[in-house]
């Protein structure tokens, strides 16, 4: 019988872990090929034969750690799902992660098909957890709350300051505050 973590997608969830994990501990110059691999267990060569390049394997970096962090949005008990988005937001290195793709589409046509699959991934999946959280957002109001999300978690690694923090936490009530509940939903004042 074949072990899970040496199947193609085991492999590819280890790479991936591993990944997510020094993007975490260490930051995002930790995310290197070699330091990816070594952490993984797999050779550098295996790495490529899943992820040909940087550029790809970021991608999918990203948004295994956005999957990781939207799944745990509103499902965890005891945990305030509003905190938890603006903890997300405040997390330095996946902003710098996605400030990089943005780049690598800049630069390289190829990469824009997989970067629109994963800003369509993370609009779905903050789709899903806003609905959990109560409220009814259309697609168009999604696209914006996800967009203004995006922009504050920016301004705040330009700024990094106390200020642009609080920025995302009033910018965060704001958005929330903007969105339909269900019918027959009062809506709670601070």
């Amino acid at each position: 019988m074949q072990d899970s973590s040496s199947s193609p997608g085991g492999i590819r969830r280890r790479i991936l872990d591993a990944g997510v994990s020094l993007l975490c501990d260490e930051g995002l110059f930790a995310l290197t090929q070699p330091r990816i691999a070594k952490t993984a267990g797999v050779s550098q060569s295996h790495l490529t034969y899943y992820f040909p390049t940087r550029d790809l394997l970021m991608l999918a970096i990203a948004e295994h750690s956005v999957e990781q962090e939207l799944g745990q949005l509103g499902s965890a008990p005891g945990t305030d799902p509003k905190q938890a988005l603006a903890v997300a937001m405040r997390f330095l290195p996946r902003v710098r992660m996605m400030l990089g793709l943005l780049a690598s589409g800049d630069r390289d046509p190829d990469i824009r098909p997989e970067f629109a699959r994963l800003v369509a991934y993370m609009r779905k999946a903050l789709g899903q957890v806003l609905t959990r959280l109560g409220y009814c957002p259309d697609a168009p109001q999604v696209l914006v709350f996800h967009a203004a999300v995006i922009g504050l978690a920016l301004m705040n690694l330009g700024r990094q300051s106390a200020e642009s923090e609080q920025e995302i936490d009033t910018g965060l009530n704001q958005l929330l505050a903007l969105l339909p509940l269900p019918p027959d939903t009062e809506r709670d004042t601070p």
